[in-house]
């Protein structure tokens, strides 16, 4: 690259581009400054943010358990304490080595090293399987209030489709909530009780993924440009339907097996379930759904266009960062929960370990989301993709 700068400084030419082109002097394209700069702001703040969490735990103004085993796989296998001082010295290097970037002070290659160390710390030592529960349990609690949304929006902006789908789902979830007010006030009262003991620990969870997220973002901004990624996305983007149809089948197995909690022969759990229990294997399966249909749409016509029932965006183009962002964070999730599963697979017997490898396949599934993503942001950005009216972004 003509500069040594992570990022350029402003949009537009630079000394030793060619005139107008936004592009080095040999003919590679820089990644645009505004999304590069984004994403390293957003690591740099995140990075902060667990520097000081880092801080409070070791000074026991943080809770105790911040890095238990479950949540990171350095607790386990050195100490709690040490994962929280890799991830207070990890956070403070990224934070400075950020502002550095920012600043235009630190050289590309640089801030390659630095963005694969921050993502080998906060995306492989400090990861385990709480990370993925802990976005499966919160994507659960919200689906019931998006399912009743969506079927207001329906009943709103589909006339057709008001009395055939709309009115009687209505309807037949309000009767629910009557029939079953008891179990359904159990189980508010547990999530209730669990988030406001485990709030520490979540918090904790949802930050190391974020600065793990933010710095693989870092690092994909800094490669950008590069003939080595340009023909790598160029694969990707050619390849990208049945890529999605992979990663949206990830969650497929899990969401089969959240349904049988709804029969006397429930898997992964005991037979004697009561019914807060089973309503919640339900919830949870009805995650797994949306994850389905949400990754689909990274190649349907309304992943790039709003339909009709979504409120004052309808017929829109849909931004990119608005499907990237949250795919690319499941994506990162997945895939860094990937290791922790596996090492947990149960050793008693060939059978077990390729059901547990199915039910969760993190090790296909985060990768094959990952390019899904990948190959939507290279349609939308790079391919000249638009949407009726606009040109897409």
């Amino acid at each position: 690259m003509s500069s040594p700068d992570l990022l350029p400084r402003r949009p537009g030419d630079r000394p030793g581009d060619r005139p107008g082109t936004g592009a080095d002097a040999d003919g590679r394209r820089r990644p645009a400054g505004r999304w590069s700069r984004r994403t390293l702001a957003a690591g740099t703040v995140l990075a902060a943010a667990a520097a000081l969490v880092g801080l409070a735990a070791l000074t026991g103004l943080w809770p105790a358990a911040l890095l238990d085993p479950g949540a990171a796989w350095l607790a386990g296998a050195a100490s709690p304490r040490a994962a929280v001082v890799v991830q207070t010295v990890a956070a403070l290097v990224g934070t400075g080595g950020g502002i550095a970037a920012l600043a235009g002070a630190l050289p590309r290659r640089a801030g390659a090293v630095l963005a694969t160390a921050e993502l080998a710390v906060f995306g492989i030592l400090l990861q385990g399987t709480a990370t993925l529960a802990v976005l499966g349990y919160l994507v659960a609690m919200a689906l019931p209030a998006a399912v009743v949304v969506v079927l207001v929006q329906v009943v709103r902006r589909y006339p057709t489709a008001r009395w055939a789908v709309g009115v009687p789902a209505l309807a037949l979830l309000a009767a629910g909530a009557v029939a079953a007010r008891e179990p359904l006030a159990a189980l508010a009262a547990h999530l209730g009780g669990a988030l406001a003991a485990q709030a520490g620990r979540l918090v904790t969870v949802l930050l190391v993924l974020g600065v793990g997220t933010a710095w693989a973002g870092v690092l994909a901004a800094t490669l950008a440009g590069t003939p080595a990624l340009d023909r790598a996305t160029a694969w990707v983007v050619r390849h990208r339907v049945p890529i999605t149809v992979v990663a949206a089948c990830g969650p497929l197995p899990y969401a089969l097996v959240r349904l049988t909690w709804l029969t006397p022969w429930p898997l992964l759990g005991h037979e004697a379930l009561d019914l807060p229990t089973r309503i919640w294997g339900l919830t949870l399966s009805g995650g797994a759904w949306l994850g389905v249909v949400l990754t689909l749409g990274l190649v349907r016509p309304w992943g790039e266009v709003f339909p009709r029932w979504v409120p004052r965006l309808a017929g829109r183009p849909v931004p990119v960062a608005a499907a990237a962002v949250p795919g690319g964070l499941v994506a990162a999730a997945v895939t860094f929960a990937a290791v922790p599963m596996l090492l947990l697979l149960p050793d008693d017997g060939l059978v077990p370990v390729l059901v547990s490898a199915v039910v969760f396949p993190c090790w296909l599934w985060g990768p094959a989301l990952a390019l899904a993503v990948w190959g939507y942001v290279g349609h939308r950005t790079f391919s000249g993709a638009r949407a009726p009216g606009r040109m897409a972004p």
